[in-house]
């Protein structure tokens, strides 16, 4: 029951800051906070359901993906600058795909990375078909973040 309650608590938040992406191209630091906090409290819970597992080494483990994902993310967005002149990534984008490992850890983030990539991909591939979208034109990537965050985390409890 309770991870069903964690698993409606993400995607609250992740269909939020989704929403709030697509409408604003921005996305706040309070949900992001929000989202780290419930994760912590995630870990926690974990640690106390299973004795098997120590809490401060989850935790130590996922800060540490934490600063991974983000400095690929950050690289791919530096990167992406150099090259095109454009930011390709928002600071926001970057700090959500992080944070997410707390909830998923590294293994199921890159997975959630491949699925956001990919949809993302597809999405503009399709608008530049349709001529909807200009080429360099940024679009919200938090939507496809949310969903690749929240596949992995489903493929995970399943």
């Amino acid at each position: 029951m309770i991870i069903i309650s964690f698993t409606l608590i993400l995607f609250y938040i992740l269909f939020s800051i989704s929403i709030e992406d697509i409408n604003t191209m921005l996305i706040s630091e309070n949900k992001l906070s929000l989202l780290t906090v419930l994760g912590i409290i995630y870990l926690l819970y974990q640690g106390l359901l299973n004795e098997k597992i120590d809490v401060k080494e989850l935790i130590l483990n996922n800060s540490i993906s934490m600063i991974i994902i983000f400095i690929i993310m950050y690289s791919i967005s530096y990167i992406s600058y150099k090259i095109f002149g454009k930011n390709s990534l928002g600071m926001g984008d970057i700090k959500l795909s992080s944070i997410s490992t707390i909830w998923i850890g590294i293994e199921l983030s890159l997975l959630s990375l491949c699925i956001s990539f990919l949809l993302s991909a597809i999405y503009s591939l399709h608008g530049k078909i349709t001529k909807r979208i200009k080429p360099f034109q940024q679009f919200p990537f938090a939507p496809f973040l949310s969903i690749g965050i929240f596949c992995s985390w489903i493929i995970d409890k399943i």
